[in-house]
């Protein structure tokens, strides 16, 4: 039924003319509406596929997204150099702070403290500090904004840096990903999950293709933008999250929101960088002392949790408190 109503809301958006910020709640609401079918699909998967293999086929998928929305913005009229900055940016609070804060806040209240793999979330931070720095520090150098050589230089040390990391994940390191207690696999079938999730998850980028101009109408600030497209690309990362933590799965919340960060850095930066180049645009990646700062406060929330060995209430409630200084500051 999701993949229904959303086709069609992709047809009435393509037909009619929308405008205004009815129009935008409109989309917003249909794109909600179809991420619940989204995370159907996505749990049908990982109960068939285990940890990691079942959140990452959603979390690649999210990537997609990200890059749709995004690069519908950079492809319509105005400058808009600095979206792909401040939807990574977003991204990266609303994976870390608010949708793994609100996670870990739903788990740690139903079940106590929950219990983390610690070889798994020191790569994930390992990789993120790698990816991070070379998305927003690195070209604060090179005066911000990337175009030509330098862009291809960031760009395939990000690529190569993501892609070392998911040989790791996938391979010889994926032990450290999986559940504790693994629960039973299933016996769905792959293949209609998958093509099912891949119907449901193409009128998502459609309705987001359709949402852009609105939105540019609508919300002048582009870091706003930002955090209006990251949140409507990671609604079905969000879903899918909060109840993982409400089942106490700690190992699925944190491939959830880690890994989908990790390819949010590692997979949308090249893609958004190689747009640029063909479109003939200057990306702008270098982040703010502030949000540096905030960045950097998020990874040792995070590196507590590490060394503690597991999240507790009190991190949770620390990270919604980050995100929402971040709102704040915008």
């Amino acid at each position: 039924m999701p993949a229904v109503i959303a086709w069609l809301a992709v047809v009435l958006t393509s037909v009619l003319s929308f405008q205004g910020i009815g129009a935008l709640v409109g989309i917003f609401a249909a794109i909600v509406y179809v991420s619940f079918g989204v995370m159907h699909r996505a749990d049908a998967l990982a109960r068939r596929l285990g940890e990691p293999f079942g959140t990452i086929i959603l979390t690649l998928s999210i990537v997609v997204i990200e890059v749709a929305m995004v690069a519908s913005v950079l492809l319509g009229p105005g400058a808009h150099s600095s979206i792909a900055r401040d939807a990574a940016l977003s991204g990266a609070m609303l994976i870390l702070s608010c949708i793994l804060g609100f996670a870990i806040v739903v788990g740690a209240l139903r079940h106590g403290p929950l219990d983390i793999r610690r070889p798994a979330l020191a790569q994930y931070l390992l990789a993120l500090t790698v990816l991070g720095s070379a998305t927003f520090a690195f070209p604060l150098a090179l005066g911000g904004a990337l175009s030509g050589f330098p862009a291809a230089v960031i760009g395939a040390l990000v690529l190569v840096s993501y892609a070392l990391f998911m040989w790791l994940q996938l391979g010889p390191r994926s032990g450290d990903f999986a559940e504790a207690v693994p629960p039973p696999r299933s016996t769905e079938p792959i293949g209609t999950n998958l093509a099912w999730l891949l119907v449901t998850l193409t009128p998502i980028v459609l309705l987001s293709h359709a949402m852009s101009p609105v939105l540019d109408a609508v919300v002048s600030r582009t870091a706003v933008a930002g955090l209006i497209l990251a949140a409507v690309a990671l609604l079905p990362e969000t879903l899918t999250t909060v109840r993982a933590g409400w089942n106490g799965q700690t190992q699925r919340v944190s491939n959830l929101t880690h890994g989908a960060l990790v390819s949010v850095f590692g997979a949308s930066v090249p893609g958004v960088l190689l747009i640029g180049a063909l479109t003939g645009q200057a990306i702008n990646l270098g982040a703010s002392a502030t949000d540096l700062g905030l960045l950097l406060a998020t990874l040792i929330v995070q590196s507590t949790a590490l060394a503690l060995g597991r999240f507790t209430l009190v991190h949770g409630v620390g990270h919604l408190a980050l995100f929402a200084v971040y709102v704040v500051l915008l």
